[in-house]
């Protein structure tokens, strides 16, 4: 009969520290109700609940006891003073062990080192058992008997059990105190995002509102919450076709704003609008469905696109005049150009006339004759600046279009030098001219290649000192001919070469030394070059010289 009695006391404990880790949430109330429950199916007067230390691992008296703990104060004192090692004490031990721990007397047990102060506790057996969670031993609780008492195996069959039940409390707070923190967490990134975040219920009920959406709206947290959020943010225009894609949404699970990002109007309180970029999208909760945006404020991205549009227009605008005034410009100097051609051509005829002593039309004294010469010479270079004016005026146009037939690049090089052969006479130039073996023609007009290669020879005379070479280099790499002018000059600072195929464009030694020129003959040979789909390129050294290459695809051979 004692048996089944013990049998059934052991049932009912663990019926009710069953239900006990089942409903609580606390693991200091569950311990005080089953410090409780273990010392009424047990009959032993005292109960004690033992925690981890704040630091280390280490565990100490929580201070909670079941029993009349008055009566015992030596107990009480010496169990608050000392500190449970893992693996020391009956606390420790079990703790160590995650098994319960048994003391026949502990008057004799080494184990239990509180006995050995020296003082009569008023106890003699003890049991201890570990409530164990998911990360470990959580607590352990203790009970005495004031007599010696045998290991009762039922008892700690049982007890090992219930820890393991408690142990779910644990668990249970662990994993709503990680849930709280990352709603924490989540609460605070939210209220500080500087995008506006709000949430509603599936009727449009607004549940959430955080900081930079009441600066966004200029309405409070308290002011919204519970409002519809179609009455609250959004324009009156577009109240409508809110509620009706929401109601969309629930009935058939389609909607054409869940999940993409829109450029939309948000409304504050006075009516007013503003653009804003919202996206939206849907989350089933507790099996409801809930509704979360984030909202950004673009004013300052509009502002700043409409002022960018509005500096695209008037660079267009600038640029469409320029175009303007450029073609003004070009139709200037084409037809003033063109002006002076007729009469110039006249005038240099009749100074040649003039200047022919031989012919007894006119019989000049020295000084009328240099008069005559410096004339004619002077009249010839304002010639050759309006063919020039007229020529970059041609080649700059869109539609210039060159007739490409095989041309002799020798027969190029002889024509150029012909024609620059009176001014390098003059400066006391000579002309070094070699042509590679396998250098034969081009394809394009021999007029402008004549005018290009003449162009970089004038410009060899004109910066290099009297008397010294100017060598002349054609060769052929591949399908490419190239023609290099080198003169021992000044050079061009490395600052300047970039510039020199400009049109009007003179480097500094020409101006200090005024050089005859008006910065065309480069330029006019650069657009030669392009338009017979070449290039012409410049190295230079500063104190040495430079080389101008003239690089011309070559003609295809025909079989």
């Amino acid at each position: 009969m004692a048996g089944t009695k013990r049998e059934a006391a052991l049932v009912a404990l663990l019926d009710t520290i069953t239900a006990v880790a089942n409903t609580s949430d606390d693991l200091e109330d569950a311990a005080r109700a089953v410090l409780n429950a273990v010392c009424e199916a047990t009959g032993w007067p005292l109960g004690h609940l033992c925690v981890p230390a704040d630091i280390g691992e280490d565990f100490v008296s929580a201070d909670i006891w079941s029993g009349p703990i008055g009566d015992f104060p030596a107990l009480r004192e010496i169990s608050q003073t000392v500190r449970f090692p893992p693996g020391t004490g009956t606390i420790g031990r079990a703790a160590a062990t995650g098994q319960p721990v048994w003391s026949r007397d502990i008057a004799v047990d080494p184990l239990f080192f509180r006995a050995q102060q020296g003082r009569d506790l008023g106890v003699r057996a003890a049991f201890a058992f570990p409530i164990v969670a998911a990360d470990g031993v959580a607590a352990v609780l203790e009970f005495f008997s004031a007599q010696p008492a045998e290991p009762d195996e039922p008892l700690l069959r049982v007890m090992a059990s219930l820890g393991h039940q408690l142990g779910r409390i644990v668990d249970r707070r662990t994993a709503q105190t990680a849930v709280q923190a990352g709603r924490d967490r989540l609460r605070q990134v939210i209220d500080t995002s500087v995008e506006g975040f709000v949430s509603t219920d599936a009727a449009g009920h607004i549940t959430e509102w955080n900081a930079a959406a009441t600066r966004m709206f200029g309405r409070s947290r308290e002011q919204v919450l519970g409002r519809q959020v179609h009455e609250t943010i959004v324009p009156e225009r577009y109240r409508k076709a809110d509620q009706a894609g929401r109601a969309r949404f629930l009935a058939t699970g389609r909607s054409n704003v869940l999940g993409r990002r829109l450029e939309l109007a948000g409304a504050r309180p006075d009516g007013s609008e503003f653009p804003i970029e919202i996206v939206v999208w849907a989350t089933r909760e507790d099996g409801e469905w809930a509704f979360h945006a984030f909202i950004h404020d673009i004013t300052d991205r509009r502002r700043a696109e409409q002022a960018l549009r509005q500096a695209y227009e008037a660079e267009q605008a600038t640029v469409a005049r320029l175009r303007e005034l450029d073609a003004a410009k070009d139709a200037f100097i084409t037809a003033v150009s063109h002006e002076l051609r007729t009469p110039l051509t006249s005038l240099i005829g009749y100074l040649e006339v003039v200047a022919d002593a031989e012919a007894g039309v006119v019989e000049a004294s020295p000084p009328g004759r240099r008069m005559l010469e410096a004339m004619t010479r002077n009249a010839a270079r304002l010639q050759n600046l309006v063919e020039d004016l007229l020529a970059i005026s041609t080649l700059s146009a869109d539609h210039l279009e060159i007739e490409a037939v095989p041309v002799p690049v020798g027969e190029v090089i002889e024509a150029a030098l012909r024609v620059t052969a009176a001014a390098a006479r003059d400066s006391g130039h000579v002309f070094q001219v070699r042509v590679d073996d396998g250098v034969g023609r081009v394809a394009g007009d021999r007029d402008l290649l004549v005018r290009a290669v003449g162009a970089l020879l004038s410009n060899a005379v004109k910066f290099s000192a009297a008397g010294t070479p100017i060598t002349v280099r054609a060769s052929a790499t591949g399908q490419r001919v190239e023609v290099a002018v080198t003169d021992r000059g000044a050079g061009i600072g490395a600052d300047e070469l970039p510039h020199v195929f400009e049109r009007f464009s003179r480097t500094r030694y020409a101006d200090e030394h005024a050089i005859q020129g008006v910065g065309l003959g480069l330029a006019i040979a650069k657009a030669i070059a392009e338009a017979h789909g070449g290039a012409v390129t410049a190295t230079s050294t500063p104190g040495e010289g430079s080389t101008f290459t003239l690089t011309l695809p070559a003609a295809v051979s025909s079989s």
